[in-house]
């Protein structure tokens, strides 16, 4: 037997196999339209691989991350699955667009366009996960915006790959191609991978088989760790619930594994954090948060983390249960496996805010500052009461009468006097860019770092603050006979002329 036939031998067997586990949990519906291709018709070549909205970011930081956290087993899959003849093609939907000019793109483009028929009823799923807007838990909630403007960046799009978000123009290509069943990746299952253009509902109408790679969707659920229900539980809840309504679901990287189309001992899977906030985008907490730890794609393997940054190793603590953290810290972990690390080392980085600071006895907009450096007026000024660009000061959902507006990066100073004992002060990324579509695009490049100078020495620092995050809290003593205070407003690495930040109910403490 030859390679092509060993192939052809192997996507059957994915096949059946699939086809088997949506006929057992419908033992009593008739299996009907293409379904009825018989398997051996089934060929990587006429096969294609959809992914659907692999985004850069999203307003959910635990939702971002678990996108990330699937790129490397995507990676490697679709390396496999392209070796194999299938065709990958990219769905990005609202961020198309940002691939003008792409080969891969243009090469969509011009195919021939054909209308899509609808030859049968979308597929009756009903989705029994819980859901919401944030998938954090129950601390602070993420504030929705659509700030992403792309793909991940670390996903490998190949040259022979193609781009499109639209429904006709996904149904042209694939008729093109002579492609008869399709295989979905991607995010958020139950909205984006079920719903969206060229997704599984508009293509199953038109005919085609459609399956859902188990291993690598992640749907948009929630995470309460009071009752022991995790994101990934979520996932799985939707993965059943599209196979009860007749899309089989398929474990690419398990079916390729076995076959020795990848390497078994390359990792490939995070060990995954719920909340999960990074170094560049902290989970801000309040007093505490319960962190769960999962691995659901390493069977038999046991997680091991460390609370103090350092790499974790066989040795390090032995995750049991949900973890409870009451510190800023940064946790990593890794799955092992009889004494072997088996995942990539994850990462999470987790802040803890003081108490709200009382409201300040002389607001800072009443006293004159000190400009650092030489500036025009006019030039990345701080401003009195609004925003940096004049609009209103809005800061974490709210909006403030009283406060500064600045542009990252730059900084005011003002004189200290005797009677002034504290300074308090809540700071946060300007949020009137949410105004435009939500912040479409743009959200996601505003990033801030806020700190606090007293004659020349930091006495307070916020983490990474980024848009639609709770207020940082500055609650910071002032040394007898201190001279000057400082305040910055840093960018973060960035320099995005997006970079806005306000100091709102800032000021003075004089009792």
């Amino acid at each position: 037997m030859n390679k092509n036939q060993c192939i052809q031998c192997l996507f059957v067997v994915m096949f059946l196999v699939a086809v088997w586990g949506w006929a057992k949990a419908n033992s009593d519906v008739k299996v009907t339209g293409s379904w009825n291709n018989k398997p051996t018709e089934l060929n990587p070549e006429k096969t294609a691989i959809i992914i659907v909205d692999m985004w850069n970011y999203h307003w959910c930081m635990t939702a971002s991350e678990r996108v990330s956290a699937m790129v490397p087993r995507m990676n490697v899959v679709l390396e496999a699955a392209r070796e194999l003849g299938m065709q990958i093609i990219w769905n990005p939907s609202d961020v198309v667009t940002a691939y003008s000019g792409y080969p891969q793109y243009e090469k969509a483009l011009a195919v021939e366009h054909r209308q899509r028929p609808t030859v049968r009823p979308v597929p009756k799923a009903e989705f029994t996960a819980p859901g919401g807007d944030c998938m954090c838990g129950p601390g602070f909630k993420c504030g929705v915006n659509y700030g992403w403007d792309g793909m991940s960046p670390d996903l490998m799009i190949a040259d022979n790959d193609l781009i499109s978000a639209s429904t006709n123009e996904i149904y042209s290509l694939l008729v093109e191609r002579g492609i008869t069943d399709v295989i979905y990746m991607g995010v958020h299952t139950n909205m984006c991978v079920y719903g969206k253009p060229g997704a599984i509902s508009p293509l199953w109408q038109a005919g085609f088989n459609c399956m859902l790679a188990r291993d690598l969707n992640d749907a948009f659920t929630t995470y309460d760790p009071g009752s022991g229900y995790t994101p990934d539980m979520g996932t799985t809840e939707i993965d059943e619930n599209l196979q009860t309504a007749g899309i089989p679901n398929i474990n690419m990287g398990e079916e390729f594994r076995q076959a020795g189309l990848l390497k078994s001992d390359v990792p490939v899977d995070y060990v995954r954090f719920a909340p999960w906030g990074k170094l560049e985008r902290p989970y801000l907490m309040d007093k505490k948060t319960i962190v769960t730890l999962t691995a659901p794609w390493l069977e038999g393997t046991e997680i091991r983390y460390t609370a103090d940054g350092s790499e974790p190793t066989k040795e390090s603590s032995l995750y049991t249960a949900p973890l409870e953290i009451s510190q800023t810290c940064v946790l990593r972990a890794a799955a092992f496996r009889n004494g072997k690390c088996v995942s990539l080392p994850s990462l999470a980085y987790y802040a803890l805010m003081q108490a709200i600071p009382p409201k300040p006895d002389i607001y800072l907009e009443d006293l004159s500052f000190i400009a650092n450096g030489y500036l025009p007026d006019f030039l990345w000024q701080p401003q009195k009461c609004k925003s940096f660009e004049g609009k209103p000061l809005r800061v974490s959902k709210k909006s403030y009468s009283h406060g500064m507006g600045f542009r990252a990066p730059s900084s005011v100073q003002y004189e200290i006097k005797p009677e002034y004992k504290r300074f308090v002060a809540l700071a946060g990324i300007d949020e009137n860019m949410l105004d435009d579509n939500h912040g479409r695009f743009v959200a996601m490049h505003s990033s801030v770092v806020f700190q606090l100078f007293i004659d020349g020495k930091q006495m307070a620092e916020s983490p990474v603050m980024r848009i639609s995050q709770e207020s940082w809290r500055f609650d910071v003593k002032i040394p007898q006979g201190s001279r000057h205070i400082n305040l910055v407003c840093m960018d973060a690495g960035s320099r995005s002329l997006l970079d806005y930040g306000n100091w709102v109910d800032a000021g003075f403490i004089t009792q």
